[in-house]
């Protein structure tokens, strides 16, 4: 695993795959039970580490085992948001939009499943940019940071679909 993680964050994907992917082969039977935090993190940053070499369909065959065993949403995001940005390459949007709603649904976010017209959504970005740009940095810096963890999550992901 550390072998892969300095691998990632030199950029040297294939790499990062290779050592990643000896330590998954060498997991022993039923790992998911016995090395459950050694799974999540050794799945989760294979499936990155594919995606960044463009190897989508093995990213989504291993981020669906870190969705399948993954006990929380936490331990699923990372796998989720690898999923979401590799359907969305792949010009996959409507899949993509499909699992950011499950995602989100799991947060407590419901999404309604048909899209809004597109002259709807510019009406509402062009609003928002308005008020934005109206307000000075005092009043906006004012604004309460947002602190909990679910929303954060959520946002990120409503932000893969941008």
């Amino acid at each position: 695993l550390r072998a892969g993680e300095k691998a990632v964050s030199l950029a040297a994907f294939s790499i990062a795959t290779s050592y990643l992917k000896v330590g998954i082969d060498m997991l022993p039977n039923n790992h998911w039970e016995k090395h459950y935090d050694l799974c999540i993190k050794l799945f989760s940053l294979y499936a990155e580490a594919k995606y960044s070499m463009c190897h989508f369909e093995e990213v989504g065959r291993v981020a669906g085992i870190v969705i399948k065993f993954g006990k929380s949403f936490q331990d699923k995001q990372r796998a989720y948001a690898t999923l979401i940005k590799a359907l969305g390459v792949e010009n996959r949007i409507e899949d993509a939009i499909d699992i950011s709603f499950r995602a989100l649904s799991q947060l407590d976010v419901h999404c309604s499943i048909s899209l809004p017209d597109k002259s709807v959504v510019m009406n509402a970005w062009s609003e928002m940019k308005r008020k934005l740009e109206a307000m000075s940095d005092v009043e906006f810096l004012g604004y309460k940071k947002m602190s909990e963890s679910s929303n954060i999550a959520a946002m990120k992901f409503l932000h893969l679909l941008i």
